[in-house]
C-alpha cells in the first residue's frame, strides 16, 4: 500500500503551458451562439388505453344463455353480444301486464259505481293508485327485460370476456369490456409538481412504443389533475391521440415527450464546451477572432438537455464558444479553429 502511494505521487501531472511558454495553438471547433424560443421537453411514460372503454353488465340475475363474441372480436353498434335465459324475466313481464289489465278493469268498474254514489271517493282514489302502481311495475319489468340482453353501444372491439355460457350471474356483474375504437386512444402518466406547472391543456405530446420503434404518434394533453395522487405524489395527466389503426393494443407502455407551450429565449451549447459547472452556472471558453485567443467566461445554467446545456444569459448572439478541445485550454490560450457550427437549438 505504501509503495503504491509513493508511485502515485511521483507520477508527473499534466502541465498546461501559458501563452508565454511557447505552447503551440490547440486545434478546436467552435459553436456559434444563437438565441431562440425553446421549450424544455418533459420525458415520462404511461399506459395506453382506449379513450372510451365500457364494462357491460346485465340488469338482472340469471343464467347466461348466449355469449356471441370473444376477446378481440370487432362488433357493430346494436349488435347482440350476450343474453340471459329469459323465462323468468318474461314471466314477470306477463304478470305485470296482467295486473295492469286487472287494475284498468277495476278502475273502470269503481268509476261507474262512484258516479252512482255506490262507492266512496276513497275507494275510487285507491283504484286509481292501484292502476298507477301496476303501470310502474310493467315499466320496471320491461326495463329489466330489455337489459337482460347486452348490445354493443357503438362500433368497437371486445377487450375482455369475464364469464362463460350457462354461468349464473348477479345484477351488474361485469360480463364484457368493449372499447369504442372510433374515439381513439388515451395515455395516462404522472408528473412531479415541478413538471405539472409547466404543462397546459392542448400541449403537444410525442409518443413512441417498443412495438413500433420507428413510428412516432402525436397527441395532446386533454386533462390535468388538480390533486396529487396520495400514493405516488404525482399529478396524473391524460394525453389523447386519434390513431384508429390496428397497430396498437390497450396496455402498451408508451414513452412520452411532452412539449410545453410556454417557451423561453435560450441558447443550447454542447456539454463538451463546459469546463466547469455548478447547479446554476457553467464556465465555457469564448473565442476571440481578433487575436485567436480564448477567454474563460461564466454563464447562467438553466438546465441540461440531450447533450446540451441551456443558458439564457452570459453569452451574446453571434459569439462563438469552443466545443471540442475545450478541456485542453487555459484562459488566454491561442487556438486554431478547424470547424464552426450553429448552436444546436431544437425547434
Amino acid at each position: 500500500m505504501t509503495l503504491y502511494c509513493t508511485l502515485y505521487y511521483m507520477t508527473p501531472l499534466p502541465v498546461f503551458a501559458s501563452p508565454e511558454s511557447g505552447k503551440p495553438p490547440v486545434s478546436v471547433t467552435t459553436e456559434t451562439v444563437q438565441y431562440k424560443q425553446y421549450s424544455r421537453p418533459i420525458r415520462t411514460s404511461g399506459i395506453l388505453a382506449y379513450k372510451s372503454q365500457q364494462t357491460l353488465s346485465f340488469k338482472t340475475a340469471g343464467p347466461v344463455a348466449q355469449l356471441l363474441v370473444d376477446e378481440g372480436d370487432r362488433v357493430q353498434a346494436g349488435q347482440l353480444l350476450a343474453s340471459l335465459t329469459m323465462e323468468e324475466v318474461n314471466a314477470q313481464v306477463d304478470e305485470a301486464r296482467a295486473r295492469l289489465d286487472l287494475a284498468e278493469r277495476n278502475l273502470e268498474r269503481i268509476s261507474k259505481l262512484h258516479k252512482n254514489n255506490v262507492v266512496s271517493l276513497d275507494q275510487l282514489q285507491s283504484a286509481q293508485t292501484e292502476l298507477t302502481v301496476a303501470q310502474s311495475r310493467l315499466r320496471i319489468t320491461r326495463f329489466n327485460q330489455r337489459y337482460s340482453r347486452i348490445e354493443a353501444p357503438s362500433k368497437g372491439l371486445v377487450l375482455r370476456r369475464h364469464v362463460e355460457e350457462n354461468e349464473l350471474v348477479t345484477p351488474n356483474q361485469p360480463i364484457l369490456v368493449v372499447a369504442d375504437t372510433a374515439r381513439g386512444w388515451v395515455l395516462e402518466t404522472g408528473l412531479t409538481d415541478e413538471e405539472i406547472v409547466r404543462v397546459k391543456k392542448n400541449d403537444k405530446a410525442l409518443i413512441q412504443f417498443d412495438a413500433w420503434p420507428d413510428q412516432t404518434f402525436t397527441g395532446q394533453v386533454t386533462r390535468l389533475a388538480a390533486l396529487a395522487d396520495e400514493r405516488t405524489g404525482t399529478f396524473q395527466i391524460e394525453i389523447t391521440f386519434p390513431d384508429t389503426s390496428s397497430k396498437l393494443r390497450s396496455g402498451f407502455v408508451g414513452k412520452v415527450t411532452l412539449i410545453p407551450s410556454s417557451q423561453h429565449m435560450l441558447t443550447l451549447i454542447p456539454v463538451e464546451s463546459v469546463v466547469n459547472a455548478s447547479r446554476s452556472s457553467a464556465e465555457v471558453f469564448v473565442y476571440n477572432p481578433s487575436d485567436q485567443s480564448v477567454t474563460l467566461r461564466s454563464i447562467n445554467l438553466n438546465f441540461m438537455e440531450s447533450g446540451f446545456i441551456a443558458s439564457d444569459s452570459g453569452l451574446v448572439e453571434g459569439e462563438t464558444v469552443i466545443s471540442s478541445g475545450a478541456g485542453f485550454l487555459l484562459d488566454g490560450d491561442t487556438v486554431t479553429v478547424s470547424g464552426t457550427a450553429a448552436s444546436g437549438l431544437q425547434e
